[in-house]
């Protein structure tokens, strides 16, 4: 069903049991899976996919061009949503800066109310962005990440698997999984809660917590060096404690990690 007052590009490839509202404006090559549903006032820009399933509310702008000054942006590039995801009113994500590349969001992933994804970002499954989540360019979320209201990540910044950021945070640092952020860069604990939702067994939560509690304890040795040693004796138990510490070894950029303040 596609109201009348949509405008929706002869070149846009929409599945059959697509629902569009009014006033919508889908442009060229842009894809649509199956029973995806977009509310009034939506904008798909050139390049956009979203798979089978996506809902997305009214005002919310897809696809349009990264806010970087004086670069031009007549290449193509897009932006990627996995199935069911559900992008709430007046959410913005903005295509790749780089010809070819894609803006990515996973599957079942809920980003609410003008919560915003810049150029580039990776946002993994399962994840959500509460109302007025700010996430800048080059911007990695690994799966099942809750990051709270009006929470700010700077640019090249990677967000570790079900990690919890507080509400407001500003982080410019790297947030290893499984952990609880606050206020500028500072952790707060492991989010245990969040791990027990998932389902994590006790041994898993308890090897996290470990090496943790080794990891931070203020030797003088850098994070990596630490992560690199606790690898090497085999300290770690399960394959979460490992992916925990393999985060601290292989940073894909120079910003440092959150620290613990006390």
């Amino acid at each position: 069903m596609i109201h009348p007052t949509a405008i929706i590009s002869d070149k846009a490839q929409i599945a059959d049991d697509c629902n569009i509202g009014a006033y919508c404006v889908v442009e060229e090559n842009v894809t649509l899976g199956h029973r995806v549903v977009l509310d009034s006032h939506v904008v798909l820009k050139s390049g956009t996919i979203l798979e089978e399933g996506v809902y997305v509310h009214s005002h919310a702008v897809i696809g349009d061009e990264p806010q970087i000054v004086n670069q031009d942006f007549s290449f193509k590039s897009g932006v990627h949503i996995g199935a069911r995801t559900v992008i709430r009113e007046g959410v913005t994500i903005h295509r790749a800066s780089q010809a070819g590349q894609q803006t990515v969001i996973g599957s079942d992933c809920l980003l609410m109310a003008f919560s915003h994804v810049g150029h580039d970002t990776c946002v993994g499954n399962h994840c959500i962005l509460v109302n007025q989540v700010l996430l800048a360019g080059c911007v990695t979320v690994q799966d099942y990440a809750f990051l709270s209201g009006g929470s700010m990540i700077h640019q090249f910044v990677h967000i570790g698997e079900s990690a919890f950021v507080s509400g407001n945070a500003e982080i410019t640092m790297h947030v290893p999984p499984f952990i609880t952020v606050l206020g500028r860069n500072q952790i707060a604990n492991l989010n245990v809660v969040g791990l027990k939702r998932r389902g994590f067994s006790t041994q898993e939560v308890a090897d996290v917590k470990q090496l943790y509690r080794l990891l931070y304890n203020g030797d003088t040795l850098s994070f990596k060096r630490r992560a690199e040693s606790l690898l090497e004796e085999g300290v770690a138990k399960t394959d979460k404690g490992r992916q925990f510490l393999k985060f601290f070894v292989d940073p894909k950029t120079d910003r440092g990690f959150v620290y613990d303040k006390r």
